[in-house]
């Protein structure tokens, strides 16, 4: 998905202001509308998964490629159980994955740290006795179409407002 933004009558103000302040004013605005979209999507995506933002924010990365093109990637593999509020029990391990369904218990499923020190959700393997790590959704999977709509949305609405307080700001600095 691509957001556009048409400039209707900028070719009057163009007279007004010098081609720098213009690009100033595009480049604040812009940086501004991805923050808004990025803030927006990760608060769509934790409507619905019991996620922290923290861990939803990792795993977007925003990359200017110039002054108003930036570029929005959202990566990462199969998420751990123990990001979705993974409780232990005495029968196995809970976990809330989506919001408003209920907690799953995974019968015979344990808490334990990884390799990296991070908690993790484990479950032993009968045939080898070795363990394996439970997974659920990954980040870009829970960024659906409807979340990714509401983002662009919200971002073009901002453009419009990003924009037109920065050439307020920047015709207010003209003397």
């Amino acid at each position: 998905m691509e957001l556009k933004v048409d400039f209707k009558g900028l070719e009057e103000f163009k007279n007004t202001i010098n081609e720098k302040m213009l690009e100033n004013i595009v480049k604040r605005t812009t940086r501004r509308t991805v923050t808004k979209f990025k803030t927006v999507t990760t608060q769509e995506v934790r409507k619905t998964y019991n996620i922290k933002s923290k861990d939803l924010k990792n795993y977007i990365k925003i990359k200017k490629e110039d002054n108003s093109k930036y570029k929005i990637n959202i990566a990462s593999r199969q998420s751990n159980l123990a990001k979705f509020g993974a409780r232990q029990t005495k029968k196995g391990v809970s976990v809330l994955i989506k919001k408003g369904e209920g907690r799953k218990l995974i019968t015979g499923a344990f808490l334990a740290k990884g390799k990296n020190g991070s908690m993790r959700v484990f479950m032993r393997k009968k045939e080898k006795r070795k363990l394996s790590a439970l997974y659920s959704l990954s980040i870009p999977q829970m960024f659906n179409k409807d979340v990714m709509k509401k983002g662009f949305d919200e971002a073009q609405k901002t453009f419009e407002k990003e924009f037109e307080h920065n050439l307020d700001y920047y015709l207010g600095k003209i003397k």
